[in-house]
């Protein structure tokens, strides 16, 4: 009996050897279309076209033309920082143009001033001068009209009126009142005295 047992379970073990042998192409068969294969047919690169020439060229194009612009930016960036920098030193120096200019202008606007209150004091004393001229000018004039009554006088004169010594007084008057009155010129008259000859 134990021999009869060891024969069916040898024929039992056989029988699942062989069934997991005949099951096993079929899984693979299945495992193999579901795995797509690492080098493609002839047919399947032609219905994909990875590597078609017309592709490859668009492809490269597309490259160089990505490189191109890539180094287009990179030179536009390097252009705009030169800019950026050369504009940093423009300013810095402008700056110190302007900082000049200022400290200059401060310099013009107080020589300025100055020859402003210059030209105010020359004014005052050019007027000053005027003045004294103008009263000199009345003062000669006065010395002449004293001079003229003085010659009438010692000349005797033609007329009754010339000759008397009250009309040759009150012109004296006259003339040293107008003399004194003037504000601009300031003389004291009673330390002068008028001859008659």
């Amino acid at each position: 009996m134990e021999h009869q047992q060891a024969k069916t379970s040898a024929g039992n073990h056989s029988q699942s050897a062989a069934s997991g042998s005949t099951s096993s192409p079929e899984n693979k068969s299945s495992q193999m279309e579901t795995i797509p294969s690492p080098n493609p047919t002839p047919s399947s690169t032609v219905d994909a076209g990875p590597y078609d020439p017309k592709q490859l060229r668009r492809i490269l194009t597309n490259r160089e033309a990505a490189r191109r612009a890539h180094s287009r930016k990179k030179e536009y960036e390097r252009k705009l920082e030169r800019e950026a920098k050369e504009a940093e030193e423009r300013v810095a120096m402008l700056a110190s143009q302007v900082a000049f200019q200022r400290m200059h202008l401060t310099i013009l606007s107080r020589e300025n001033s100055q020859m402003w209150e210059r030209l105010q004091v020359l004014e005052n004393h050019q007027a000053h001068k005027e003045a004294e001229t103008e009263a000199l000018v009345k003062e000669r004039e006065t010395l002449l009209l004293l001079r003229n009554l003085q010659l009438q006088q010692q000349q005797g004169g033609s007329s009754s009126s010339s000759n008397n010594p009250n009309n040759v007084q009150k012109k004296i008057q006259i003339c040293t009142f107008s003399f004194a009155s003037n504000p601009m010129y300031e003389m004291n008259f009673s330390n002068h005295r008028v001859f008659i000859y």
